[in-house]
């Protein structure tokens, strides 16, 4: 080979060499730019109902959807330890850019906690499309939106229609015949206490924060038209739940609840509807899941209307809890803003919702919703999910310290 041919292929090749060192660096400039308009976005919430599911679709985002517009979810979920983790982080300024509120939000705004969704880019169409479902106090404060309503959750009386046959409290084709009055619910409960078999009329959790509220003054509701605050009249209003706390009474009187009321919480209360020692418990939408999969039942149950205490008398709609999920931290501002509100639109968004639903997780906040879902084949949820034509969220009480006990500790001194 001439020397000529060598010096040829020798500038060939340091050519080679030159170009290829030249591209690497191309493609690793590339690449690094790639990754530095990737934007993490962090989110914490409570949800340990749904952390599977959220997870799972969390997930299948950062491969799609995230990927194509440079976001990454970095989604958390905490348990019983959620509020001290939360205050912690808030403390350290590193809250992440979205997390679920427990309880008021006012406090959390006072202290600069939490921003308005109307502060991130392009967030006024988002809003509008919840103009007829925001409520004051719970989403909007001072003429700022902070959250936007997510679910609603549905309250019925559980049945074990396994007792009712035995007893034969059953309609004129033998099924079992749920009450319609509170005073009916009180001569079933009479009627299927049976200490000998160990089988009680109802089961009075009071041990559990939530009774009066949840078992008792809320599902009194549509007796009366109005919770212990009346916003009608804008007063609180305990009197006209007296007949609801004689039927209390009453049943007491006659010994058919399960032993031990006082005592009660409300997961053992569940646990014994489960194995069939009792007849009739209240309970809510997130109830499903109890009973289909923490303590899986083993009885044939029911979820009925909330019984009224006059048959022809008024009835007034159901009582139903409103629900939001995520709420801005003011650290999003250090975050790419316009990203923040791409992944708050994503978690609210009906795809998301509908997910939940069809997977008996949650019931939307708007019937529409609903509508263009299949109904998870879960025992309960349809009949929950019916309920929603038939209730209404109540408007929340003003977010005022009173004085003295409050009415849940006064019932349970009566008790």
């Amino acid at each position: 080979m001439s020397k000529k041919v060598k010096k040829a292929m020798l500038l060939m090749f340091c050519s080679f060499v030159f170009i290829s060192a030249f591209s690497g660096c191309g493609t690793k400039k590339e690449d690094k730019n790639a990754q530095s308009a990737l934007s993490t976005i962090k989110v914490w919430t409570n949800s340990s109902s749904t952390k599977e599911l959220m997870t799972q679709l969390v997930n299948e985002y950062n491969k799609t959807t995230g990927k194509a517009k440079g976001i990454a979810i970095d989604y958390k979920v905490y348990g019983d330890d959620y509020q001290q983790v939360i205050n912690l982080a808030i403390k350290r300024g590193q809250s992440p850019d979205l997390f679920y509120v427990v309880g008021q939000k006012i406090p959390q705004i006072n202290q600069g906690n939490i921003m308005p969704i109307n502060d991130l880019p392009g967030s006024q169409v988002f809003i509008d499309r919840y103009r007829e479902f925001l409520r004051p106090v719970s989403n909007v404060i001072d003429g700022k939106v902070y959250s936007v309503p997510y679910n609603v959750e549905t309250i019925g009386l559980l049945y074990n229609k396994d007792l009712f046959k035995k007893y034969g409290i059953v309609d004129e084709k033998g099924q079992a015949k749920p009450p319609v009055t509170w005073d009916e619910m009180l001569e079933y409960a009479k009627k299927m206490t049976n200490e000998a078999e160990k089988t009680y009329g109802i089961a009075l959790p009071m041990k559990w924060a939530g009774y009066y509220k949840y078992e008792l003054a809320l599902p009194y509701i549509s007796s009366i038209g109005h919770s212990y605050f009346d916003n009608k009249s804008g007063k609180f209003n305990y009197s006209e739940f007296k007949p609801v706390f004689e039927w209390l009474l009453k049943i007491k009187n006659d010994k058919s609840y399960f032993p031990g009321a006082e005592g009660l919480d409300n997961d053992p209360a569940r646990a014994q509807f489960a194995e069939g020692r009792i007849a009739m418990k209240f309970g809510a939408v997130w109830d499903v899941g109890v009973l289909n999969d923490q303590f899986p039942a083993k009885i044939d149950w029911g979820v009925a209307k909330i019984p009224l205490m006059d048959q022809d008398g008024n009835k007034y709609k159901q009582f139903m809890t409103g629900a939001d999920f995520l709420c801005v931290s003011q650290t999003a501002k250090n975050s790419n803003t316009s990203k923040v509100m791409e992944v708050y639109k994503w978690f609210n968004s009906d795809e998301v919702l509908k997910e939940m639903y069809e997977n008996g997780k949650m019931i939307p906040y708007n019937p529409e919703i609903i509508k263009k879902s299949k109904t998870s084949s879960k025992k309960g949820w349809t009949e929950f999910a019916s309920m929603v034509a038939d209730s209404y969220p109540a408007m929340e009480q003003p977010a005022v310290s009173l004085e003295g006990a409050d009415y849940k500790q006064v019932m349970a001194k009566i008790w």
